[in-house]
């Protein structure tokens, strides 16, 4: 990926206008799209709650929020796909003397608009039922800021490589389980046996996750691990954003 010299309004301007085109209009004409990505999280959070209490609930609604985020971006796969095949929206970007960077954030930003809402309630749920200092909302914050950039360059990274979007149409819900569901997300690491917890740090998702756990009390960190884990999440976000400027196929050849 490329920065062109453009001048800082007419990217600012460029961002706000995908935002608009493919995150909020689609919002507009059928609100009903929001609940897709609230259903999932909250069916583990009931059952959580039933079957292991309210006090282990409280883990669901940190998870909840990182598996909202994941659902919302990993989706950009396939509506990259779309927007580059069907559409040629992405030729028109190629064309012009904007960037790709540019068109990467405003797709990034677009496709988190559709997880607002689940967003939104399960940061709600976590402020009225966690102790969260002031300190811990920052963490939080950054956390999901982590889980946003890691998680849409994954995704803009797998688009690119598609000839056809119906090759697509399978990967999303795989990749939503093995990002959002199957890493310590909805539970902690430590329920996991020893000689296996290294391999839950393959998935991006698992310092995020950590983090707000920590964050919201629910496990017990000292400030070296979660620095850890801001390094390892961090590290990870730009080892993905490296991989999607170095893999992805900006111009079509």
């Amino acid at each position: 990926m490329r920065w062109v010299r453009s001048s800082p309004s007419k990217r600012i301007r460029a961002v706000l206008a995908l935002v608009w085109f493919d995150g909020l209009l689609p919002i507009k004409r059928s609100p009903f799209s929001l609940i897709n990505f609230i259903v999932s999280p909250l069916t583990i959070l009931f059952f959580i709650y039933i079957f292991a209490g309210p006090s282990r609930a409280v883990f669901a609604l940190g998870g909840g929020l990182v598996a909202v985020i994941v659902g919302s971006c990993i989706i950009l796969e396939t509506e990259a796909a779309f927007l580059r095949l069907v559409v040629k929206l992405q030729d028109m970007f190629v064309s012009s003397p904007l960037s790709s960077v540019t068109y990467v954030v405003g797709l990034s930003a677009a496709q988190l608009c559709n997880g607002l809402a689940g967003i939104a309630l399960f940061s709600v749920l976590l402020g009225l039922y966690a102790r969260i200092s002031a300190l811990g909302t920052v963490e939080i914050a950054l956390a999901a800021v982590i889980t946003w950039a890691s998680i849409s360059a994954l995704g803009f990274m797998v688009s690119t490589f598609a000839r056809d979007v119906r090759d697509l149409w399978v990967y999303s819900p795989l990749l939503n389980v093995a990002l959002a569901f199957l890493p310590p997300v909805f539970y902690p690491l430590s329920l996991i046996p020893g000689p296996f917890q290294s391999v839950a740090y393959l998935a991006p998702t698992t310092y995020p996750a950590r983090i707000i756990q920590s964050a919201t009390g629910l496990v017990g960190l000292s400030s070296t691990e979660v620095l850890l884990d801001f390094v390892g999440g961090i590290a990870y976000a730009l080892i993905l954003i490296a991989l999607a400027a170095k893999l992805s196929k900006w111009r079509q050849t």
